[in-house]
């Protein structure tokens, strides 16, 4: 299961959820009739999706009411990895470079991916071993190649990167 939002809130009175979104494909996560989960296993069926001002706004079977959703506040929701679209070669989901462990051309370990964050212009890895940490940019000049199978990622080392 991938995690991709985070009910903050109610939106009106006829049940309607405000989401935190951790997904940019809002599309193949809450289309109408898409089931997603609730971390006990609760089905949840999207039954409409909009969003406003940077957070999502979700209809659910079974949510009629603003004392339904505001039982809902805090939960989190989760999608079927199998139901996930298909990437292009060289993409990746967060959730499959989380905890990949990187190597640098001389196969030294560095660390393992702890956090990424978007920056606007490309992501940025946060690699971690014991107590030190860095950043990586992740784009081509820095990724050598990403096994995704083994969790592993090869990357080029520059002076000063750590």
């Amino acid at each position: 299961m991938v995690k991709v939002a985070t009910i903050i809130n109610t939106h009106g009175l006829k049940g309607e959820c405000k989401l935190y979104l951790f997904t940019d494909d809002v599309n193949a996560c809450f289309s109408k009739n898409q089931m997603l989960y609730l971390s006990d296993g609760k089905k949840m069926k999207v039954l409409g999706f909009r969003m406003q001002k940077g957070f999502g706004y979700a209809k659910f079977e079974g949510i009629d009411s603003i004392d339904q959703a505001e039982l809902l506040k805090t939960e989190v929701l989760y999608i079927n990895e199998k139901e996930l679209p298909e990437l292009e070669e060289d993409e990746f989901y967060y959730h499959e470079l989380m905890g990949c462990t990187v190597f640098n051309e001389k196969k030294e370990e560095l660390g393992n991916v702890v956090d990424i964050l978007e920056t606007g212009a490309n992501l940025v890895l946060r690699i971690k071993k014991g107590k030190d940490s860095f950043l990586m940019p992740f784009v081509d000049a820095f990724v050598l190649d990403v096994d995704i199978e083994g969790k592993m990622m090869t990357i080029k080392e520059m002076e000063g990167l750590r």
